[in-house]
């Protein structure tokens, strides 16, 4: 039994039909039970298509150890909590492990299932594989199948931006969802690995990864938020292993 239905069959009020029987003027009327809307928001939760890795990602159990993390979660949460009242999206840039993904997904969480908003994660490199396979004469799709649902939809988490180098075409691609979007206001979040700035070893900028047109368009779609941390992973894979002392 999904959790969806659990939630119904357990409701309390309405005994799993959705709908309550009220008295009302001297009339009796169907009303919407609280569940239903509890529903809606978990289905929406999932047709976010969140991978099952980051589906229970919250701002409550984000770690901030550090100021700039700190920084980076009030952002996130004041996000959030003002959406959809917010003039810009957020783009995250940081390292790898910094908790970039983990910010985006709990603002995508938060609003699809407490504010019952509609929203689409999608990663970088998998839409554009996606664009890119669209040029096989077997192909199913159309490119405008392929970039449309995120150009639409109303709150996209585009991750990994710049992961994958695209071509002249997907880039053109890209630029269109991002135009799209812009003009038609809606909301975007986007994280990144690759700065504005080059840093100590680095060897591009994000603006080098993905073009000129699309960062400028980022620019004005976009506040930046930038979280500086070591790598998560390694810090967590270096404190799981302990050498066993031997005695001597």
């Amino acid at each position: 039994m999904s959790r969806m239905e659990t939630a119904r069959s357990l409701c309390a009020e309405c005994g799993g039909r959705g709908w309550l029987l009220i008295e009302e003027d001297g009339h009796r009327l169907a009303r919407e039970c609280g569940c239903r809307r509890i529903d809606r928001r978990e289905s929406r939760a999932r047709a976010a298509c969140v991978p099952e890795r980051y589906r229970d990602c919250s701002f409550g159990d984000f770690a901030c150890h550090n100021a700039s993390l700190k920084k980076a979660h009030q952002q996130a949460r004041e996000f959030a909590d003002a959406y959809p009242f917010v003039d810009a999206g957020l783009l995250f840039l940081g390292n790898s492990g910094s908790g970039k993904t983990h910010l985006a997904i709990a603002i995508l969480n938060e609003l699809t299932r407490t504010k019952g908003r509609f929203g689409l994660y999608v990663d970088f490199s998998e839409l554009l594989m996606r664009i890119q396979s669209t040029f096989k004469s077997d192909s199913t799709e159309s490119k405008e199948d392929v970039i449309t649902p995120y150009a639409e939809v109303e709150l996209l988490v585009l991750d990994e931006l710049g992961a994958t180098k695209p071509s002249d075409f997907a880039r053109d691609m890209l630029y269109a969802l991002l135009n799209t979007r812009y003009n038609r206001k809606r909301v975007t979040i986007a994280t990144s690995n690759y700065m504005d700035e080059l840093g100590v070893g680095e060897r591009e900028k994000l603006e080098d990864r993905i073009g000129y047109r699309l960062r400028s368009r980022l620019h004005e779609m976009c506040q930046t938020v930038v979280v500086a941390a070591e790598d998560y992973r390694t810090h967590v894979s270096k404190a799981a292993f302990r050498p066993v002392k031997r005695s001597r």
